[in-house]
This record gives C-alpha cells, structure tokens and sequence, in this order.
C-alpha cells in the first residue's frame, strides 16, 4: 500500500502509464495538447481510450485549499478506514500498464499533454509540482475500483480522498458507458459532496 497526497489545480484526477498513453496516441495519429477537449469532442475515441486501459479520468472533483489523500491499494490489502467514512466503490476501470510506472495527477496533466515529461517523470518527479505523482506497479491489465472516502462530517480537519484498488487481470475488464463519465459523482469533500 503507497500513500500520496495531492493538491488539484485542475477540477479532477487522471491515472495513467504515460507509454501505453503515447502509444495509443501515436497509433492514432492524435497530436493534440488538450486531450481532454480533443476526447470529449471525439466521443468514440475517448470511449475508446478509456476501455483499453490507457487513462482513467475522474472528474469534476473540486480544486481545494487542501490536500486530497490518495491510498494505493494492492491486491489483498486491507485498508484502516472505517466502513461509515466510505462513501462510493465506481464500478471497475481497466488500466493497461506497460511500463510499470503510473501517472496520478490531477487532469491538467491531459488538458497540456506533454508526453516527454511524463514518459521521464521518475526523474523529474523531485522537481514536479504537489498536482502528481507516481506510482510503480508491475507491467499488466488491471481492474481498478476507486472508493470515495470522507472523515467524517466536519467541515475542518476532515482527511478525505480516495483508494484505488488495483487487481491484476488477464484482459482488461468492460466498462460500461451506459453512463457517461460526467454523470459520476466523485466529490468526497463535506463542504461540495453532493449526496
């Protein structure tokens, strides 16, 4: 189990392995800064990018004056929050990771792409900004379930953030766009969490 704390810039949180990324970009001809615009005006392709595990986006998550928590879970780890602070499990995203290293930022790592700095974020990673970071898990499809967690009802020193569950599979699992990305509700802060 890993972790981080994040500050967003940016209203969301994108997980990612920077080379299946470029990649699927690459193979795609898709040369673009804004991918975040360019996905949301090419609804196919931004389904598509989504279900062979190349990002996993979430979103719209308020920008704070506070750090989000983020916990890392590997298989078959248990995890200390207390069942009444959970307040969502999403149904599984697919991750595809081939390089072993795991981008977790907050979305404006895909609203100004920049593939060079992460394809060599670990060396870079001591001079990045609080808005990112990484993780390293070995090369493999995963099935990632994000559960949304919150202190307690308090408006002050409440710790709230989020546990990504990752568990290895042989191909990546279908997820389903009977919703659409936009309709989730991520908030896990007390003063913004809808209920």
């Amino acid at each position: 189990m890993k972790k981080l704390k994040l500050m967003l810039y940016a209203p969301g949180l994108v997980i990612f392995d920077p080379l299946t990324l470029t990649n699927y970009l690459e193979k795609n001809n898709i040369f673009e800064n804004d991918l975040l615009k360019f996905f949301s005006e090419n609804e196919k392709m931004g389904r598509e990018v989504i279900s062979k595990g190349c990002i996993i986006p979430i979103y719209e998550i308020p920008e704070l004056d506070d750090y989000y928590r983020l916990i890392i879970n590997p298989e078959k780890e248990n995890i200390a929050i207390p069942k009444e602070n959970l307040i969502f499990t999403s149904i599984p995203y697919p991750l595809q990771v081939t390089s072993g290293n795991v981008i977790i930022s907050d979305i404006s790592a895909i609203i100004d792409w920049d593939k060079d700095y992460y394809l060599n974020y670990e060396n870079l990673k001591d001079e990045s900004y609080d808005n990112c970071d990484s993780v390293q898990l070995s090369k493999n499809n995963y099935s990632v379930k994000i559960t949304g967690y919150c202190g307690n009802n308090l408006k002050s020193n409440t710790e709230f953030g989020y546990i990504f569950h990752f568990r290895t599979t042989q191909i990546l699992p279908h997820f389903d766009f009977t919703k659409s990305i936009d309709e989730y509700n991520f908030v896990v802060d007390p003063e913004n969490r809808r209920t």
